[in-house]
């Protein structure tokens, strides 16, 4: 019987690899003619917008200058605009001229009397009249690790100290 098998075919492999071959061209070809017509079209694009706004491209921009800030900058900014949330009306208010050495209290170092003094936080009697609540939303303020503030017991310590004065 006939038998329709091209693989018998002793130039069959030579035949397949051709194939394969043209056919890698061919794509090759088209994909590379394809690209070129849409980067010319892009470049096109591009040209055509930069003549309809040559006046904006001529004219020089004065840049306000670039600040550089330091990381504990930024901080230092971000707890001074959150700092409202607090109710200073409660807590009470203060500035650094009848500031409290805040330092005395464990758990205050430097760095964390720098956040406190940005959040409006002077005195050991602010810290005292701070609730359950304040005491969240002051450490989520400072950007300390969850329970910081309540974990060294800062409104202990600071009632402790005003009593001691």
């Amino acid at each position: 019987m006939f038998e329709l098998n091209p693989s018998h075919l002793p130039d069959a492999l030579t035949q397949h690899a051709i194939m394969l071959f043209v056919a890698a061209v061919l794509g090759y070809i088209i994909g590379y003619v394809s690209h070129q017509r849409t980067i010319n079209q892009l470049t096109n694009e591009l040209a055509g917008m930069e003549r309809v706004h040559p006046i904006e491209r001529q004219t020089p921009v004065d840049a306000a200058p670039v600040v550089q800030r330091t990381d504990e900058e930024a901080v230092l900014i971000r707890i001074q605009s959150r700092s409202k949330a607090l109710d200073f009306e409660r807590i009470g208010y203060a500035g650094p001229d009848d500031a409290d050495n805040l330092r005395f209290i464990e758990g205050i170092n430097p760095m964390v009397e720098r956040r406190l003094h940005a959040a409006g936080m002077y005195r050991f009697s602010q810290l005292a009249h701070l609730t359950p609540d304040d005491v969240y939303l002051l450490n989520e303020i400072l950007e300390f690790f969850p329970g910081r503030v309540l974990r060294d017991n800062w409104v202990g310590q600071a009632k402790t100290l005003l009593q001691n004065r």
